[in-house]
């Protein structure tokens, strides 16, 4: 009976990663959620941590299942890395990167960015690694990303890739 209850959450926790949702609570009091002070000409840089236990590890491992999974699959233990960033007072977004070699290649491992929208966590950026920054300029009210020195703007669903 075990190993058929592990398949069905394991297939129901694919089925939620691959679409990109899980209902999850936006942190509050459990986790500390820095509010970014932007102005005109800065960003700020968003550091992508191992926090073992966080309420942040915890909700990236459910959102990010079905790669966890795939890397274990594969015979490895991935390091999983969080950051948050709270940008004003009803957006939160959560950076996380999976890193096992199945996860990263030559151009390294990949960034997903998921903001809290609703009752559940969106996923709204996948992107190569590189640094991180929440940029002080905006569109659609929210500010641009820069990913590795390129802009990623908001559209209104998701962050795209304008160079």
């Amino acid at each position: 009976m075990k190993p058929i209850i592990h398949t069905f959450i394991g297939g129901l926790a694919a089925v939620l990663v691959m679409t990109g949702t899980a209902t999850a609570r936006p942190s509050s009091g459990g986790i500390h959620v820095e509010r970014l002070q932007l102005n005109t000409t800065d960003s700020a840089p968003v550091s992508l941590t191992a926090a073992p236990g966080s309420e942040a590890d915890t909700l990236a491992r459910q959102l990010m299942a079905h790669e966890i999974e795939m890397a274990r699959a594969d015979g490895h233990d991935p390091l999983v890395l969080v950051g948050m960033g709270r940008l004003n007072d009803a957006t939160e977004l959560l950076f996380v990167q999976v890193q096992s070699p199945g996860e990263c290649g030559s151009a390294g491992c990949s960034t997903v960015s998921f903001k809290y929208s609703g009752s559940r966590w969106v996923k709204v950026m996948d992107t190569v690694s590189g640094s991180v920054r929440i940029a002080a300029s905006q569109h659609r009210g929210m500010p641009d990303l820069i990913v590795d020195g390129s802009r990623m703007v908001w559209d209104g669903l998701r962050y795209k890739d304008v160079g």
